[in-house]
């Protein structure tokens, strides 16, 4: 009786919640992809920091995530050898993607992707 009684709850909670959660999918599947592109030349991966909290104004949905590379070559290259791989440009859940890429040590640059989304209903975006 009591199952019965919590299921509108788990409904609107459901439904509440749809729009997170495929906003969550849609970022996580950016950044496999992302992380199953081909390193560049020369370079091995260093690890990847969880993703960034989704924020965003109006609708649109800011996130996204970051990963290190060990390599000699300058961030401006690595910048670069990201803006033009295929992830960036097929996307059809995100309107904006950007790449930076920051020189962390000697041999390590950070590579950070940037998103903006609109339209799915996410309350984190409001």
């Amino acid at each position: 009786m009591a199952a019965i009684a919590a299921t509108p709850f788990l409904l609107l909670y459901a439904a509440t919640m749809a729009p997170q959660w495929i906003t969550d999918h849609r970022l996580a599947s950016l950044e496999d992809r992302a992380l199953k592109h081909p390193l560049p030349p020369g370079a091995t991966f260093g690890g990847s920091a969880p993703q960034r909290p989704v924020t965003g104004d109006s609708g649109d949905c800011w996130a996204g995530f970051a990963f290190s590379l060990r390599t000699e070559r300058p961030p401006e290259e690595i910048k670069r050898y990201y803006e033009a791989a295929p992830f960036m440009r097929t996307d059809a859940n995100f309107t904006e993607l950007s790449v930076s890429a920051l020189q962390e040590s000697a041999d390590h640059v950070s590579v950070a992707v940037d998103t903006i989304s609109s339209g799915t209903g996410d309350l984190r975006c409001w």
